[in-house]
C-alpha cells in the first residue's frame, strides 16, 4: 500500500521530470515519450519501486486511470481540430491520413493474428491502436522543422485525426469482446446506437454547454476551464451510463464544443449569440494543454510501469520490429500524395519527403489502448508490452529519421 506522501511525491516527480525532458526535446530532438517510458520500467519491473501485483493499488486502478484520460485526451482532441483552418487542404489530408492508418491498421492486425495467435478483435484492436501518428509529439516536432504550412498543416490534422481512430475503434471492438454479438444485425444494431448516440449526446452537451456559459458569462469566466472539464467527466459517465460511447461523446463534444463556439463568436445572428462566449474557447484549449501534458507524461511512465519483462522475448523483439517495418513501408508507399505540397526547391523537397515518411511515432493512444484490456478483464498475452516496444522503436526511428533528414537544414522555432 502506498503510503499518500510517496504518492504525492511520484505525482510531484513525474511532472517535474516531464517538463525537464519535454524542454530538452527542443534542445537535442529526441523524443519526449523515450526517456518517460524507459523511466516507468525501471521505477517498476526493473527495480520494483512500485508494486504492481495482483491486488495492487496501480493494477486496481488502471480502470479509472484509462477512463479519465480517454475522457481528457479525446476531448483535447476534439477541441483542437480547427475546421475552418483546414481550408483547401482537408481533401487531399483527409485522403493521406485515412488511407494511411487503415491500410496500417489491416497489416498491423494481420501480423498480429498470425505471430501471437490472438482472435481477430483482438487483433484488430492491436492494429488500430498503432495506426497513426502521435498528436503528442507531431505538433512540437512541426515547430522544429522548416516546412511549407500547408505540409506542417496536413501532418498536424494527421496526428489529431488518427488520435480518434487508435482510440475509438480498438474501444468499440474491445467492447465486442466483452459483450458478444452473435448476427450481423446486432453488430449494425450496436453500432448505430454507439455511433449516432454518442455523436448526438455530445452536440446536445456542447450545445447545453456554451449555453450555461453563455448565460453566466461573467460569474463562470475565471472558472470556465474547471468547469468545463467537470463537464467532460459528467459528458463520458453519463455516455457509459446510456450504454453509449463515452470516448466518441467526449470527442465530438469537444469537437462541436470549439467549432461552434468559434463561429457563434464571428456571427451576428440571434441564434448563435446565445451560445457565444467570446475568447474562452481559446481560455479553456490554452489550460486544456496543461492537463493533456500531466496525462501524457503520468501515461507514459504508467505504461513503463505495468510492462511485464518476461514478456519481451527475442519472439516480440521481432515481431516489433516487423510491425516497425510495415508502419514505415505503408508510409514510405503513401507519401507521394503528398508532393503537392512538398517545396520547389529540390534539397527542401527531399528534406520535407523523409519528413513524412519518417514521420512513425506512436504516442499516447497507444499507451493508453495497451491498458483498456487490463481494466475491462480481459487477458491478451503480450498486448500491452508489444505496443510499449512498438512505441518505443517508432520513435527511435522517428527521432534518427527526422535528424538525417534535415541534416544541412537549419532548425527554426516557430
Amino acid at each position: 500500500m502506498l503510503s499518500v506522501s510517496i504518492l504525492f511525491i511520484f505525482f510531484a516527480a513525474v511532472a517535474f521530470i516531464g517538463f525537464i525532458i519535454n524542454a530538452m526535446f527542443y534542445k537535442f530532438k529526441i523524443s519526449s515519450v523515450l526517456p518517460l517510458m524507459v523511466l516507468g520500467a525501471v521505477v517498476g519491473p526493473v527495480l520494483h519501486l512500485v508494486n504492481i501485483g495482483n491486488g495492487s493499488f496501480l493494477l486496481l486502478a488502471t480502470p479509472y486511470i484509462s477512463a479519465i484520460a480517454i475522457a481528457f485526451i479525446l476531448f483535447d482532441v476534439g477541441l483542437n481540430m480547427k475546421i475552418s483552418k483546414l481550408g483547401d487542404v482537408i481533401a487531399i489530408a483527409t485522403k493521406f491520413t485515412f488511407v494511411n492508418a487503415v491500410v496500417t491498421g489491416i497489416l498491423i492486425s494481420i501480423a498480429g493474428y498470425f505471430i501471437f495467435g490472438w482472435t481477430l478483435l483482438e487483433a484488430f484492436a492491436f492494429g488500430f491502436a498503432l495506426s497513426g501518428t502521435s498528436t503528442m509529439i507531431v505538433p512540437t516536432l512541426m515547430k522544429l522543422v522548416s516546412a511549407r504550412a500547408e505540409l506542417k498543416t496536413v501532418l498536424l490534422y494527421e496526428g489529431i485525426a488518427t488520435d480518434m481512430l487508435q482510440l475509438i475503434v480498438p474501444l468499440i471492438l474491445l467492447g465486442f469482446i466483452v459483450n458478444p454479438v452473435n448476427s450481423t444485425l446486432q453488430i449494425g444494431s450496436f453500432i448505430f446506437t454507439e455511433i449516432f448516440g454518442s455523436i448526438l449526446l455530445g452536440i446536445v452537451s456542447a450545445f447545453f454547454w456554451l449555453y450555461i456559459l453563455n448565460r453566466y458569462k461573467e460569474q463562470g469566466m475565471s472558472y470556465s476551464w474547471m468547469l468545463t472539464l467537470t463537464m467532460v467527466v459528467a459528458a463520458y459517465g453519463i455516455a457509459e451510463w446510456m450504454g453509449i460511447s463515452g470516448a466518441i461523446t467526449v470527442f465530438v463534444f469537444g469537437l462541436a464544443f470549439a467549432n461552434m463556439g468559434a463561429y457563434a463568436q464571428k456571427s451576428k445572428d440571434g441564434f448563435w449569440k446565445s451560445i457565444s462566449i467570446g475568447n474562452q474557447v481559446k481560455h479553456i484549449r490554452n489550460y486544456q494543454r496543461e492537463i493533456v501534458f500531466f496525462a501524457s507524461t503520468f501515461f507514459f511512465v504508467y505504461i513503463g510501469v505495468l510492462l511485464n519483462l518476461k514478456n519481451i522475448t527475442f519472439g516480440t523483439v521481432l515481431a516489433t520490429v516487423i510491425i516497425v517495418v510495415l508502419i514505415f513501408l505503408v508510409r514510405y508507399i503513401f507519401s507521394p500524395m503528398l508532393r503537392k505540397y512538398f517545396s520547389a526547391d529540390e534539397a527542401k523537397r527531399r528534406a520535407e519527403e523523409r519528413l513524412v515518411f519518417s514521420n512513425i511515432s506512436r504516442g499516447l493512444s497507444p499507451a493508453i489502448i495497451a491498458t483498456v484490456p487490463l481494466s475491462l478483464g480481459i487477458l491478451i498475452p503480450g498486448f500491452l508490452d508489444t505496443i510499449f516496444l512498438v512505441i518505443l522503436f517508432t520513435n527511435i526511428v522517428s527521432t534518427i529519421g527526422v535528424m538525417f533528414s534535415y541534416k544541412g537544414v537549419r532548425y527554426k522555432r516557430g
